[in-house]
């Protein structure tokens, strides 16, 4: 008995040991597992030998050069063949004479531009080259609003380098025109350099870039803003809608229902009218073809257009008004009554005349037309 109760001692005791030592190695392995991971943690954030990632590569700035220009004259600017000729004078700036551009541009808007021998020089720690400049330039013109137009011409000069590689500054600082320039019937209000560039929806065949790359090239529009400066060319080439306006009017303010009058005198009065109506409209249609020739728009209808148009609806309105007139007579009406319709048509009609005329000038001098 008492053997068994000593051997019964002993088990207990064994087994109380290896679960100790179980629970010993289980507390050694948590222990190890945290310190890993906090090492881990702590050495992304707090070795940045270690474990920071490389810092970026810092792309070279794209080299560049100023460009400035000084016109020094403007002449034969001709909207209806969409050009106008120039000279003047150009520069560029540049760090290095290599970059220099200005034997390599090229003028996209010109008729075979003449250039003069370029002047070189070194300007403090920079290169500059002097370049004359005259030509044609063609210029797409927008003369709807004539002779209340505004125009903005300009000459492109862009450069022969991708602008990945190579870019155009504007000399602004430095720029400007001869005051004494004086185009005839127009004046200059305004000249800049503005920086813009040249996309192309092609790779030219390099077959080192994907199909439908677009190729971008560094471009610098030096832009003229420009007024007319005729104020007498709107009567002159208007005058004659508003004298057949005038004139159609005062045929219907005419007395025709005096008691002498026979039906025969009404009928030829108003035959007569109906002749000069005719020979109105013959007028306005011919001035109309005489101010196409000046003005030749091939956007949309000009305010001339709209005014001769006006003009010509108004006779025609007044040659309606004329034969609804003749039926009244031919069938007994009330010639006092027919007078007094003409009195009152007339007025109203040339009021309407003049309120549209006046809304559609206003709007096209507004640059809303």
């Amino acid at each position: 008995m008492a053997g068994e109760r000593g051997g019964r001692a002993v088990r207990p005791g064994r087994s109380g040991r290896r679960g100790a030592g179980a629970a010993l190695v289980a507390v050694v392995a948590c222990v190890c597992a945290v310190w890993l991971l906090q090492g881990a943690g702590g050495g992304a954030g707090g070795d940045p030998v270690a474990y920071a990632s490389p810092p970026p590569a810092v792309r070279a700035p794209v080299p560049s050069c100023e460009l400035g220009a000084y016109l020094s004259d403007l002449y034969d600017l001709d909207p209806a063949k969409h050009v106008f000729s120039a000279r003047m004078f150009l520069w560029s700036v540049c760090p290095d004479r290599k970059l220099d551009p200005l034997p390599t541009v090229s003028f996209s808007n010109a008729n075979d531009p003449e250039k003069g021998d370029p002047i070189l020089s070194a300007e403090g720690s920079g290169f500059r080259d002097l370049m004359r400049l005259q030509g044609t330039f063609r210029q797409n013109w927008d003369v709807r609003a004539f002779p209340f137009d505004r125009q903005r011409i300009a000459v492109l000069v862009t450069a022969a380098p991708e602008s990945k590689d190579f870019r155009l500054l504007p000399d602004n600082a430095n720029s400007a025109y001869n005051k004494d320039i004086q185009p005839p019937g127009w004046r200059i209000t305004g000249f800049r350099l503005a920086p813009a560039q040249r996309l192309y929806p092609t790779n030219f065949g390099d077959s080192r870039l994907p199909r439908g790359t677009t190729t971008t090239y560094s471009r610098i529009r030096v832009e003229v803003d420009l007024a007319r400066d005729d104020p007498t060319v709107f009567w002159k080439l208007t005058g004659p809608l508003y004298l057949m306006v005038l004139m159609a009017t005062a045929t219907f303010l005419l007395p025709s229902h005096a008691e002498e009058l026979g039906m025969g005198e009404r009928l030829d009065s108003l035959q007569s009218r109906l002749g000069m109506l005719g020979g109105g409209l013959f007028v306005v249609m011919l001035n109309m073809q005489q101010v196409t020739a000046v003005v030749n728009s091939t956007v949309g209808l000009t305010l001339i257009d709209w005014l001769h148009l006006l003009t010509l609806g108004f006779v025609l309105a007044a040659v309606m008004a004329t034969v609804a007139s003749w039926r009244w007579t031919v069938h007994g009406g009330c010639p006092a009554r027919a007078e007094r319709w003409h009195h009152v048509g007339a007025v109203a009609g040339l009021v309407g005349y003049t309120a549209i005329a006046v809304v559609v000038v206003g709007c096209f001098a507004a640059g809303e037309g």
